[in-house]
């Protein structure tokens, strides 16, 4: 009986420490990737909390409600799960943040996307913003926590 307690002991002190390590190295790579956000251009891929993400096109509208009349920015981005568990990708995680720091949430009333991706699963689908204010940065923001930016360029 002693032997089967401890062999059980031992397989689950195995099991969690194995466990363990996975999450240490996952916190290491988002520190990783929030220290050089700034410093990677738009068009380019970043990792962050398990998602690839790329943003593939960028485009600048005029969008026209009545009388009034806005700059709409719209963003193609691209998502896949290079995490070995299900994540979630969707318009919502966006914000477009101003040259004064002003953040502006996403246009609903244009096309969004968002799903759940397993293991190597891609999406990709397109983000808006309405705004008449110089854009600066396009920041990746689920759960209200920034995890990563790109610059915009206004005239792509």
């Amino acid at each position: 009986m002693k032997k089967l307690v401890m062999s059980i002991s031992l397989v689950l002190l195995v099991f969690l420490g194995a466990c363990s390590g996975n999450n240490a190295a996952e916190k290491e790579q988002k520190n990783q990737t929030e220290k050089t956000s700034e410093k990677n251009p738009a068009n380019k891929s970043q990792v962050v909390d398990g998602l690839k993400i790329t943003i593939k096109k960028q485009e600048e509208n005029e969008k026209v409600e009545g009388k009034k009349k806005e700059n709409l920015y719209t963003f193609t981005i691209e998502g896949e799960n290079a995490s070995s568990v299900k994540k979630g990708l969707g318009s919502i995680d966006f914000v477009l943040k101003t040259k004064d720091k002003k953040e502006v949430k996403l246009d609903d009333s244009l096309a969004t996307f968002g799903n759940e991706l397993k293991s190597g699963e891609k999406l990709s689908g397109k983000v808006s913003f309405a705004t008449n204010k110089a854009p600066d940065k396009l920041v990746y923001k689920p759960n209200g926590k920034e995890l990563v930016e790109w610059s915009v360029n206004a005239n792509e």
